[in-house]
């Protein structure tokens, strides 16, 4: 099975394979689902399974995922490619099966950004990415075995 996308260029595979958040060195802007409901919880929020999904600016890459259950829980997430345009975790199928993705599903990537004092300081868990399955709207985080990625990458420092 081979799954391709191309709204942020996420190509899952079985086997290895790899998700770029963008296309051709370009980042995009995401397209994201009003609602999604996560196969399995975020690790930590185990009764918060169903989420809002709102734009946070106009070019489409930054975003709230607030929940539908508990009033004030908001998780802040970004398209990567902006960011980290060298981002590309390694995926595979089994990794995104929960999502029941098949050939021609659109398959987003996302990464939870941290805010303390401002952007200035904001910083995003490369280690742990979500993806979405945008035509079903369910998603997963998932927690890679790549230790190189840093859980709080600095935000603006990698911004080009």
């Amino acid at each position: 099975m081979s799954v391709k996308h191309s709204t942020v260029g996420v190509s899952i595979e079985r086997g290895a394979s790899e998700a770029r958040s963008d296309l051709g060195g370009m980042p995009r802007a995401v397209t994201l689902p009003e609602r999604i409901t996560f196969a399995t919880p975020i690790p930590g929020f185990e009764d918060e399974r169903e989420f809002t999904v709102s734009a946070l600016d106009a070019h489409g890459v930054l975003f709230a995922l607030r929940s539908a259950k508990t009033p004030g829980l908001r998780f802040v997430v970004a398209s990567p490619g902006r960011f980290f345009p060298d981002y590309a975790p390694l995926l595979d199928a089994s990794d995104v099966s929960a999502l029941g993705v098949a050939d021609g599903d659109e398959v987003l990537l996302l990464v939870i950004v941290t805010v303390t004092n401002g952007i200035t300081d904001a910083t995003a868990n490369l280690l742990a990415p979500i993806v979405i399955a945008a035509d079903r709207g369910t998603a997963q985080q998932l927690v890679l075995a790549d230790a190189d990625l840093p859980l709080r990458a600095p935000l603006l420092q990698q911004a080009g």
